[in-house]
């Protein structure tokens, strides 16, 4: 059969690149897109990001079932993804400051960026417990580790302790006020009270070894005298002593805590002034229970 002429060849050829070029041309993005379009495209990648990470905590869950997640139990599907959204948006708020030397900032700046998207929760002492557990899970995973990372369970153990001060006070009314001291004292404390504490808030024995690792070790706690001379301000916490008045901070010694009064003053006789409400308000409610008991009887 005779050879296609070298001119027909070449216009085929031109053609098929002139119909690549179109093909390629016409599967281009638009770039007369409205940047409203491509905020919502932003939200949706977003929102696709974060429930990507909810499900991956649940298929790490499903395919490791004997991996122990140390009372971190939920009745649904449901309740696991609400309350791992509020924990991942709560703890993403909380270290929006890095560079925050006062953690009560941290933790207003988290609860304020977060209560209104998650106002059940907040209002809610049972989900509250359930969030509280799931910082307790992630602060234990953090230990058991084979690479422990203990700066995070330093952090998740302080978060729990926060909401379980907020819990307490707020929802359940079996306290005056926040202890921040204590919550502090677990944010920035040695590996043997976090192990401490969170091996108290866990239903299972994955920490019962690292506590016989690390319980021989001194307690280190931290003097509320920001002047205080110490290394750190850190000294053992069996050798500190606590204000008598509000039992909410500790010292390394009488001067140090002679020098904070100043400052310690107005905190302290707030703190006060709450305990002494909420006693009078607990003692009210106990003679109302009283009187109802005995009109019922």
């Amino acid at each position: 059969s005779a050879m296609p002429s070298r001119k027909k060849a070449k216009g085929k050829s031109r053609k098929a690149a002139k119909e690549a070029a179109k093909e390629e041309e016409a599967a281009k993005p638009s770039t007369t897109a409205p940047a409203a379009a491509a905020n919502q495209q932003q939200e949706s990648l977003n929102a696709q990001m974060q429930q990507l990470l909810i499900n991956t905590l649940m298929d790490e869950c499903r395919k490791k079932e004997e991996q122990c997640r140390h009372g971190f139990i939920t009745d649904s599907h449901k309740d696991f993804e609400e309350i791992t959204k509020f924990a991942l948006a709560f703890n993403n708020k909380f270290w929006e400051e890095p560079d925050s030397t006062n953690l009560g900032d941290c933790f207003e700046i988290a609860l304020r960026s977060t209560w209104d998207e998650f106002y059940d929760v907040w209002n809610s002492a049972t989900k509250m417990d359930l969030a509280i557990s799931c910082f307790t899970w992630a602060g234990t995973n953090d230990i058991v580790l084979e690479d422990g990372h203990i700066e995070e369970a330093n952090a998740n153990a302080a978060i729990a302790s926060y909401l379980e001060e907020c819990n307490a006070m707020h929802l359940r009314k079996t306290q005056a006020s926040i202890n921040s001291a204590k919550t502090a004292e677990l944010f920035r404390g040695d590996e043997h009270t976090v192990v401490k504490y969170l091996r108290k808030k866990i239903p299972c024995s994955c920490l019962d070894k690292k506590y016989k690792e690390v319980k021989s070790m001194a307690r280190m706690g931290s003097c509320y005298n920001p002047n205080c001379s110490l290394p750190y301000q850190k000294i053992e916490r069996s050798r500190m002593l606590y204000c008598t008045r509000c039992s909410q901070v500790n010292y390394c010694s009488p001067e140090c805590q002679k020098a904070d009064w100043n400052i310690h003053k107005e905190d302290c006789l707030g703190y006060m002034k709450e305990k002494a409400n909420f006693e009078k308000k607990q003692t009210a409610d106990s003679s109302d229970d009283t009187v109802r008991e005995i009109l019922v009887f």
